[in-house]
C-alpha cells in the first residue's frame, strides 16, 4: 500500500478544489465528487486490509476529511448520503469513539465532536448532527485556524434554517463571522445570514446583507463558492424586482448570465427575469431575444417554467406585431399537456388574433 500516494492525491484534490477560480461549474463538480468517491473507496479498502495502528488511523483521518470536504465545498452542506456514504460514517463514528476510549491524542476534544457531526449527517440522523454542532459551537476548546468553529457555527446554522428556525440560524451565522479568515469565507457567511433575514420578512435587512456579500465575493481568491455568489445576486434581483427597481433588478440577473453555465437552471431564470424587465420598459425587441435564448438554453423537460416562456415569446410576439408567430407559441401553450393557470389567457388571446 503506497500510502504516501493516497493521503498526496487527497490533499491536491482538496487544494485544487480550494483554488478553483470563479469555482467549479456543474460538470466539474460531478468531476470532483467521482475523484473524491474513488479515493474513498481506495482508503477504505487499505484501511480494511491494514494491519498497522498508525496507518490505519491515518486512513480514517483523510476519509473523514473526504467527507468534510464533499459536504463543505460541493455538496453545500446538503447531504443525499449513498449506502457507501452511510457505511463509511457508521465506520468513522466507531473510528472517533475508539480513540476517545483509549485517549488517544490523534484528535482533540473539539475535532472528534465535529467530525462525529459531520458523519452523524451522512448517516442521515439530523438530531445527532444538531447536537453535535451545537457541542463544538459551545466548547471552549478551539482550534489554530478557526476552521471547525466557523464551519460548525454555519452548518448548524444551515441546518436550522432547514428546521425554519430561521432567527436561531441567523444568529448562528452572525457568529460565524467571528472566525472567518477569508473575505469569500466572510461573503458565505453574510449570504447564509441574509437567507435568514429574507425568511424572516426583514427584506431591508437581506438586501443590505446580500450586497455586501457581494462586494467581498472575490472569484479570483481562493475558497470562492459559487453557488452562494449566485444565489445572493439572485435574490438582489428578486427583492429589486418586486420593489420596481428594474435597474438593479437588471444588473443582478446580467451579472448571474455572465456567471453560470449555459444549461443551468440559473442562467435559464435570469434571462427570464431579464426578459420581464425588457418587457415592462416596452423593449419588445429586448425581451423577444431574452425569453428565446431563455427557451434555448432549456434542458428540464417541457414543465410549466418553459410552457411559460412559450407564453412570455407570444405577449412580446403580439406587441411587435407578429400574429403569425405569437399565434403559433400561444397554441403550444393551449396543446401542452402540463398544467399552466395560465392556459384560459393563451386560449382568449388565440380567440381575438383568429
Amino acid at each position: 500500500m503506497d500510502l504516501g500516494n493516497l493521503v498526496g492525491r487527497r490533499v491536491a484534490l482538496e487544494n485544487r478544489l480550494q483554488n478553483e477560480r470563479e469555482g467549479p461549474p456543474d460538470a466539474r463538480t460531478r468531476e470532483y465528487e467521482r475523484e473524491y468517491r474513488e479515493l474513498q473507496k481506495e482508503l477504505a479498502a487499505a484501511f480494511r486490509r491494514g494491519n498497522e495502528e498508525r496507518e490505519r488511523i491515518t486512513l480514517m483521518l483523510e476519509m473523514m476529511r473526504i467527507l468534510e470536504n464533499r459536504l463543505v465545498y460541493l455538496q453545500n452542506f446538503v447531504v443525499d448520503a449513498t449506502p457507501d456514504d452511510r457505511a463509511l460514517a457508521s465506520l468513522v463514528t466507531r473510528f472517533i469513539d475508539q480513540i476517545l476510549r483509549d485517549r488517544n491524542p490523534t484528535l482533540t476534544m473539539l475535532e472528534a465532536t465535529y467530525y462525529r457531526a459531520v458523519a452523524s449527517l451522512y448517516a442521515g440522523d439530523l438530531g445527532a448532527a444538531r447536537q453535535g454542532f451545537g457541542l463544538a459551537c459551545a466548547s471552549e476548546e478551539s482550534d489554530e485556524t478557526n476552521d471547525i468553529k466557523y464551519k460548525s457555527y454555519v452548518i448548524l446554522g444551515h441546518l436550522l434554517h432547514e428546521a425554519r428556525d430561521y432567527a436561531r440560524a441567523r444568529q448562528l451565522h452572525d457568529q460565524s463571522l467571528r472566525y472567518s479568515t477569508n473575505g469569500n469565507v466572510t461573503a458565505q457567511a453574510l449570504a447564509l445570514k441574509a437567507l435568514n433575514s429574507y425568511a424572516l420578512g426583514e427584506i431591508d435587512d437581506a438586501l443590505r446583507l446580500f450586497r455586501e456579500s457581494l462586494a467581498l465575493f472575490d472569484p479570483h481568491q481562493p475558497f470562492f463558492n459559487s453557488y452562494f455568489y449566485r444565489n445572493a445576486l439572485l435574490f438582489c434581483g428578486a427583492i429589486c424586482f418586486d420593489r420596481g427597481d428594474l435597474r438593479g433588478a437588471e444588473e443582478s440577473y446580467a451579472r448571474v448570465v455572465e456567471s453560470v453555465e449555459q444549461h443551468s437552471y440559473d442562467f435559464f431564470d435570469a434571462l427570464i427575469h431579464l426578459g420581464r424587465i425588457h418587457y415592462r420598459r416596452q423593449r419588445w425587441d429586448d425581451a423577444l431575444a431574452a425569453f428565446e435564448k431563455a427557451e434555448q438554453s432549456h434542458r428540464f423537460g417541457e414543465n410549466e417554467y418553459l410552457v411559460d416562456t412559450w407564453f412570455w415569446i407570444a405577449r412580446a410576439q403580439l406587441k411587435r406585431n407578429d400574429r403569425a408567430e405569437a399565434r403559433r407559441y400561444l397554441e403550444k401553450v393551449a396543446s401542452s399537456p402540463v398544467r399552466y393557470d395560465k392556459k384560459p389567457q393563451a386560449a382568449e388571446l388565440l380567440r381575438k388574433i383568429a
